[in-house]
């Protein structure tokens, strides 16, 4: 089944926007990933679930490698709420919980075991709780609350 290439490219930005929460440097890790992946595979570029498999692993990969993790404290939100987990921790959620991925799926996760990667899905799985959490309780109005 091949995927349309427009789609593809939204999913890959998606899935870097997540990463990042800043759309310059979501586009660019982006291109680069689907660039590698495309170079890599030499194929007739007809998009499958597969390459975008391997975009993605290669797009978490250029995450890990970027040295400072960015947070752009004007997002609101999940979104927010993303940015502020460690950003092993961020990609593991986002490759398990938004793409749907096994944790054993090809994670590009360097010097990891299966049990730790596990660990760092569910440590920040109740950061991400505890960040949503912390956020319903500041808007919720004092009238509410007693």
């Amino acid at each position: 089944m091949f995927m349309d290439m427009e789609v593809f490219f939204k999913k890959i930005y998606t899935v870097a926007f997540r990463l990042t929460g800043e759309e310059g440097l979501a586009a660019e890790m982006a291109a680069s990933a689907i660039t590698y992946t495309v170079n890599e595979l030499e194929e007739d570029y007809k998009v499958t679930e597969e390459l975008l498999q391997l975009t993605i692993i290669e797009l978490v990969k250029i995450f890990l490698n970027i040295p400072k993790s960015h947070c752009n404290y004007n997002l609101k939100g999940i979104q927010r709420a993303l940015l502020e987990l460690k950003p092993i921790n961020r990609a593991v959620l986002i490759w398990k919980d938004v793409l749907g991925y096994q944790i054993d799926d090809n994670i590009p996760v360097p010097d990891c075991t299966y049990e730790e990667l596990i660990k760092k899905l569910v440590h920040g799985r109740k950061e991400l709780k505890e960040y949503i959490s912390r956020l319903e309780v500041a808007l919720t109005p004092e009238t509410q609350r007693t």
